[in-house]
């Protein structure tokens, strides 16, 4: 049957219509695809290009010379003349160990043998020879000034020269012949680790206060103190896994490579005593391979609140004392992605999960033994019910959806999800690791990088002693500072005394 006329008029109206209204769906999309491109644009230049909005007048002077050169050559050229500063040599900074400043106030202290001692083997005394005087610059709250140790060098009578001398040593430091007193070490290690103030700022402070000092020599005063504890560091590390239930996490920390001018990925461990003081630790590695936390846990035997991460499957594989507990925030985490894509049952599931949360927060304060007795009630029904409906919902779900990673990541950690059920003394998540790593990501926003394997490690001693004490409600800077003057001659033996939880102690007994 043959179309009339007006059948294919109204098809070919449609049709017009129709390319119409495509050509207006074209158009839309071009320039939202325009628009697109310019934030692209916009945001890989702000994270890769040139933060400098300085113009250059003579950068296209190339473009200029490059057409000229397109030319018929027996046009000549002549390019322009770009007038080039002559380099001026920097005046080199002239080295040596910093000058203290002389206007500030002198405090002398007088470091003498015994009386006994001032006697020869014959009974006569002995002779003061000379004063042997040593100026260290000092800080208190509020104050600079100078401790100058004035030291009396006695020889016997009938002796000559210096041979025989006898003279008081100088009080322990962590580096020998600094020109900083033991308080000012302690201030630049806390003011770098606990206030987060990279060396260059803190120079400036003190340049404020009339004393200069090198950034070079401030990055030493930070390290080396803190890399003489170290001994310390191990019997914080011993007391934290000794206790039996440990949460441990992991964040990223940029390292200087030697000779390159670039900087890698290293890492800091934490790992924080869940029970007894709130004592942590911190381990500085070069990567993130599986055999880091191994090497810590080797002889660890409990309970470790961890993520998924798959570097700690082969810990639990290997040593059966390691117990996994999962994480319930971070499968909440994943259910909270998924929520633009599957709104309905992401919901769900994070509002079977807030009722895990509602339990808990009212047993913050009970014991242990109230808080196994209700998980066991209440707790577990709520687990049975939600795993349950994870099963379910995995069923209908495409694995590669954010929906589908989500419940997988929960029916794969549901044994270590389900075991804080079954002791009052552990928790539903991991959070703990994660507020205690805080620190870490406030301070590389200032002083960015470590700048050495030696740099990183002496970070990780500085925040275990630093964030334990401030853990505890002690004065870092105080701590810090007996600390340091303590640490050279402190028995080995009697390390556990220089601990922040038994330092605390034994100073709450002496008050």
């Amino acid at each position: 049957m043959e179309m009339s006329l007006q059948q294919a008029l109204e098809i070919n109206a449609r049709q017009q219509a129709q390319l119409a209204e495509m050509a207006d769906l074209y158009a839309q999309a071009q320039q939202q695809i325009v628009h697109l491109e310019h934030r692209l644009a916009d945001l890989m230049r702000r994270l890769f290009g040139s933060r400098s909005e300085r113009y250059e007048p003579n950068q296209f002077v190339m473009d200029d010379i490059l057409k000229a050169g397109e030319k018929a050559a027996e046009e000549p050229v002549s390019a322009p003349v770009i007038a080039v500063k002559a380099t001026e040599r920097r005046k080199a900074t002239p080295h040596g160990r910093s000058e203290i400043p002389e206007h500030y106030e002198r405090e002398d202290i007088v470091l003498d043998i015994p009386e006994e001692q001032k006697l020869d083997a014959q009974g006569s005394a002995l002779v003061q020879l000379r004063e042997e005087i040593s100026e260290k610059v000092a800080w208190r709250p509020g104050c600079w000034f100078v401790m100058r140790y004035i030291r009396p060098v006695y020889v016997e009578a009938d002796r000559q020269g210096d041979g025989g001398v006898l003279v008081a040593p100088m009080p322990d430091s962590p580096i020998d012949k600094c020109k900083a007193d033991n308080s000012v070490l302690a201030l630049v290690a806390v003011k770098k680790w606990c206030d987060h103030l990279p060396v260059y700022r803190q120079q400036q402070i003190f340049l404020r206060e009339g004393f200069k000092v090198a950034t070079t020599t401030l990055d030493a005063w930070a390290i080396e103190p803190i890399l003489a504890c170290e001994k310390l560091y191990e019997a914080l590390k011993a007391k934290v896994l000794g206790t039996g239930i440990v949460h441990s996490d992991d964040s990223p920390v940029a390292l200087q490579v030697a000779g390159r001018g670039n900087t890698k990925q290293a890492r800091l461990w934490v790992y924080l005593a869940a029970v007894g003081p709130p004592l942590r630790f911190f381990d500085f590695s070069t990567d993130r391979c599986k055999e880091r936390p191994a090497r810590i846990l080797d002889d660890f035997e409990g309970f470790l609140h961890v993520d998924a991460y798959g570097g700690y499957d082969s810990i639990f594989n290997r040593c059966p004392g390691i117990i996994e507990v999962g994480c319930w925030a971070h499968a909440r985490r994943k259910f909270d992605e998924a929520k633009g894509s599957a709104p309905l049952p992401a919901t769900e599931m994070l509002g079977r999960i807030q009722l895990l949360y509602k339990i808990e927060r009212c047993l913050k304060d009970a014991i242990a033994e109230e808080r196994l007795a209700i998980r066991q009630s209440e707790s577990v029904l709520i687990l049975d019910d939600l795993f349950a409906r994870v099963r379910e919902m995995a069923a209908t779900a495409l694995p590669s959806s954010p929906l589908g990673k989500a419940l997988t990541y929960a029916i794969n950690q549901q044994q270590a999800l389900r075991r804080y059920t079954t002791d009052g003394r552990l928790s539903i998540d991991n959070n703990p690791a994660e507020n205690a790593i805080r620190p870490l990501a406030i301070g590389r926003k200032n002083w960015l990088f470590a700048g050495s394997e030696r740099g990183g490690k002496a970070c990780a001693i500085a925040m275990s002693l630093i964030h334990s004490a401030k853990a505890l409600d002690i004065n870092c800077y105080d701590y810090l500072h007996d600390v340091y003057k303590r640490i050279m001659s402190h028995p080995v033996n009697r390390l556990h005394e220089l601990l922040p939880d038994e330092w605390k102690a034994a100073r709450e007994k002496k008050a």
